[in-house]
């Protein structure tokens, strides 16, 4: 759309006229040039409070500074960091690919802080909205419908495509922000009295949590069904589990980890697919790097 380089009177002038002409009201050129020069300041602000509520729902863009950029040869990525925002990429994935497009452009929202690209058609993003109309300003960036959210600690994960790439989302501390917009489970009944009771009512608060087993004072089991690489990531990593300790019985992932004293046996069913691509999986931290 091209730009009106006339004063807004005479734009106001000029419309006034045609909607007279048209509408066949009775209204002489002096009526029209009256209206016009009433409008005009009305007009602006109108325009002012629309680009006003325009900025305060989206996040705010900034420039690209000087980055600096590294590459781990034994995991295969390239890490670039500039402006507050990390960026990582597959050295195997072309920065023309859709994924790696996508992230260079929704990197340039202050939101962004971590954009991953293991392959030509996956985005990891990780973002940090202010507020929670930028939150649904994302949502709805990513086709991602409200529903879908679930919350982990306090950070919110969702999963949307754009452009035929799928983009999996982290909002980080954003789980604060929502209430009626995400899944909510009804907890689990636990004894609170035990280092694995209080282990066991802290993971009931996780809406993937399927079932909690404690087995003694010190030991229980949680069984998750975490629906993206980024959810069984949080997993690992609240527990403090080795990425290279994870085995396998089927699809589901077993491992071992530890929460507030707490011995905690951890099951993920059907996480066994987010291993298939080795890139993702080590970009995401699933498997160490220096896995073959």
């Amino acid at each position: 759309m091209t730009h009106d380089p006339r004063p807004l009177p005479h734009r106001l002038h000029t419309a006034l006229q045609t909607a007279t002409a048209k509408l066949d009201l009775p209204l002489e050129t002096r009526h029209i040039e009256a209206l016009a020069d009433e409008l005009g300041s009305f007009v602006r602000a109108l325009c002012a409070e629309a680009r006003a509520d325009a900025d305060d729902d989206a996040p705010i863009r900034y420039a690209v500074a000087a980055a600096s950029a590294s590459v781990d040869e034994q995991a295969g990525v390239e890490t670039t960091e500039y402006a507050g925002c990390i960026r990582r990429i597959s050295v195997d994935v072309d920065h023309d690919s859709p994924a790696a497009v996508l992230a260079e452009r929704l990197r340039r929202h202050h939101d962004v802080v971590v954009t991953d690209v293991p392959n030509a058609v996956y985005l990891g993003l990780t973002i940090r909205p202010r507020t929670a109309a930028a939150w649904r300003w994302w949502l709805k960036e990513l086709s991602i419908p409200a529903a879908s959210v679930t919350v982990q600690g306090t950070h919110a994960y969702a999963a949307g495509e754009v452009d035929g790439v799928a983009v999996h989302v982290c909002g980080e501390d954003t789980g604060t922000l929502l209430s009626a917009d995400v899944h909510t489970r009804q907890g689990l009944a636990v004894d609170l009295g035990t280092p694995a009771g209080a282990a066991a009512a802290w993971a009931r608060r996780q809406p993937d949590v399927t079932s909690i087993e404690l087995r003694d004072a010190h030991t229980l089991t949680v069984t998750v069904r975490a629906t993206s690489p980024v959810e069984w990531q949080w997993w690992l990593r609240e527990l403090g589990v080795e990425p290279g300790s994870v085995t396998f019985d089927g699809a589901t992932a077993i491992a071992a980890g530890d929460k507030g004293g707490a011995v905690v046996r951890l099951r993920g069913d059907d996480v066994q697919p987010f291993y298939e691509d080795q890139a993702t999986a080590r970009l995401m931290g699933l498997i160490a790097s220096t896995t073959p």
